[in-house]
């Protein structure tokens, strides 16, 4: 099992993806790492460039948050490992609530109506990645198949009428070339 973790970390290395992995350990840990109580109110929103993006429910709770960044950020590193690169919390307005919920049942029902092919250059995509994965056969298959299911899952995106972000390659809808997040970061600069 060793061997097949190394192989895997040697592969995400060269890709220059094993920190980014690492940096979304808590985005998908957050509940486990940050404890009920706050992931009630909190959600994790993306992970770019040592930040963590958060959505927070009330400008209240925000500006607590925001005080609290040193002591949030030490406990990621705790939970998550020393070797974590999350350096910077970034806290968001988003609503929570039914809304919320019923826009991604409704979204989830449509994205699986919708019929997709791979074509020729999806499959030479998920083949060069396969090239400079080093693991066993059984490992490996299971790495393409879940390369198929991402690519099927953009491509139904894409025909939905989402787009990527010009800067960090994330789908969504909307109007003009960055998404929500980016946007707003290019507004600060």
């Amino acid at each position: 099992m060793e061997t097949i973790k190394r192989g895997i970390d040697d592969f995400f290395e060269r890709r220059g993806l094993l920190k980014k992995i690492k940096g979304f350990y808590p985005v998908v840990k957050w509940g486990e790492i940050v404890g009920e109580q706050l992931a009630r109110y909190t959600r994790p929103l993306k992970y770019q460039d040592e930040t963590i993006f958060i959505g927070v429910s009330s400008p209240l709770f925000k500006r607590e948050l925001e005080r609290m960044k040193d002591d949030l950020i030490r406990m990621i590193k705790e939970k998550s490992g020393e070797d974590t690169p999350v350096k910077y919390l970034n806290f968001r307005l988003i609503p929570f609530g039914e809304e919320k919920i019923k826009a991604k049942k409704k979204l989830k029902n449509i994205v699986e109506n919708v019929e997709v092919e791979l074509d020729k250059t999806d499959y030479d995509w998920i083949d060069s990645l396969l090239l400079c994965f080093k693991g066993d056969d059984k490992l490996k298959e299971s790495f393409r198949n879940v390369l198929i299911a991402y690519r099927i899952a953009e491509k139904k995106m894409e025909k939905l009428g989402y787009k990527r972000c010009a800067k960090c390659g994330a789908l969504f809808k909307g109007r003009g070339k960055l998404c929500p997040v980016c946007e707003i970061e290019d507004k600060k600069r």
